[in-house]
């Protein structure tokens, strides 16, 4: 039977009131999605819910919350698509609405299938691993010993070690985790699980069905920690789009919960961490022409005997060693907001015994503040983005910050 389902619309920041929950609803939301909406008493046994800085959808057992970014949908696409190297698709968004790219992640599981039957079609990558054993004929080298063991008992077969083709690799591995993952939800689109169906049958047909037995990492947190490891090369470059797609399917879904019969499906964005990506793999790509790296999310401590431990976003550095300490934030500056951020640029300057940081917002006002009785610069710059920001825009104010970072770079 179908259970009508109460349809709440938020955006970032943003508070509905009158909202009826179950108390099981209550405590999944409150368990698994604490930092994604906050709940207060209302009147007359309601709720008042409020959305922090994460976009998408979440599904309970008797309420759906859509949660909507200020952001346009060329701007939310253009993020996505730098932050996770989707290149192919950076000027053509696959859906016309900011509903459509947040309120369910069948766009994004299209693309992964097609990915998959493209890589199928190709090939799937397959490594070589030695294998012994006793065979009727001579195949790669003769193990003479063990045969003459074997032919002193009767057994009239070759001890042999040869090459055997496997396709248990990292990277097939990966995608039928994901794969296995993605077949057991529910789709609008009811293509869609027949096409997972018929990825699911092709991936468990190699090797006999070695592949059903693969062991696989047990949370979607090992899974994107694995995605992580994983190096795009000559070897494996036709991975490279689908386990991108791979890598946003789970880090938006990796709340979804299935506990006894409270089912609580998500499809959840991180906008502070996708503002981080997104900068970093612009200016990565910015900045290497200049023979400026771009170091992610490196950790330092400030204290002695490893007491405090500081994780800016980036550290940009020039071939000389120079160096540029940065901060991603993903918000308005106000006068009332840039000390603390001021305060925390600082200690991470410290720890780095550099002169130059960068605090980034995606919005705001502009400054620059010179520390009083050090040499040391906080440079707090705006993207200048809102929800009418187009793109050229953005591309526009990128390319400046970019010279302006080569200019400190290159002061002598």
């Amino acid at each position: 039977m179908t259970i009508d389902k109460a349809l709440y619309h938020l955006k970032e920041y943003e508070t509905t009131t009158g909202v009826v929950l179950s108390a099981e609803s209550v405590a999944q939301l409150r368990k698994t999605f604490g930092a994604v909406l906050t709940l207060r008493p209302g009147p007359r046994e309601t709720w008042d819910v409020t959305a922090s800085s994460y976009v998408g959808h979440i599904e309970l057992s008797d309420a759906i919350f859509h949660i909507r970014p200020k952001l346009k949908v060329e701007t939310l696409w253009n993020w996505l698509t730098w932050a996770y190297d989707i290149s192919s698709l950076r000027f053509q968004p696959p859906v016309m609405s900011v509903g459509e790219l947040t309120g369910n992640s069948e766009w994004l599981v299209l693309f992964f299938i097609k990915e998959c039957f493209a890589i199928w079609r190709k090939g799937l990558r397959a490594e070589y691993e030695q294998q012994e054993q006793a065979i009727g004929e001579v195949r790669g080298q003769l193990r003479v010993a063990p045969t003459l063991q074997k032919w002193m008992k009767q057994e009239y077969r070759f001890v042999c070690a040869y090459d055997e083709p496997t396709w248990q690799v990292k990277e097939n591995k990966l995608l039928y985790a994901g794969i296995r993952h993605m077949v057991r939800k529910r789709y609008r689109n009811e293509e869609i699980g027949r096409e997972l169906e018929k990825l699911l049958r092709l991936f468990e047909s190699v090797e006999k069905g070695q592949m059903e037995r693969v062991t696989l990492p047990v949370s979607v947190s090992e899974q994107v920690a694995e995605l992580a490891r994983v190096r795009i090369t000559r070897l494996n470059r036709q991975y490279a789009r689908a386990l991108s797609w791979l890598t946003l399917y789970w880090k938006m879904t990796q709340l979804s919960t299935h506990e006894g019969n409270i089912f609580c499906d998500s499809f959840i964005l991180d906008m502070n961490e996708l503002f981080e990506r997104y900068i970093a793999r612009r200016l990565e790509e910015g900045l290497r022409m200049y023979g400026i790296e771009v170091q992610t999310q490196p950790r330092y401590w400030l204290a002695e005997a490893n007491r405090l431990r500081i994780i800016p976003d980036l550290i940009l550095k020039n071939r000389s060693g120079r160096e540029i300490v940065l901060d991603a934030k993903y918000k308005t500056r106000t006068e009332r907001s840039g000390n603390p951020d001021v305060y925390q640029m600082l200690a991470y300057m410290t720890a780095r015994s550099t002169s130059s940081g960068i605090l980034l917002y995606a919005a705001g006002l502009e400054r620059v503040d010179k520390i009083r009785n050090t040499d040391k610069k906080i440079y707090q710059w705006s993207l200048g983005i809102d929800e009418w920001t187009d793109r050229e825009s953005q591309d526009e104010r990128f390319e400046r910050i970019v010279q302006h970072i080569v200019s400190m770079l290159e002061e002598k």
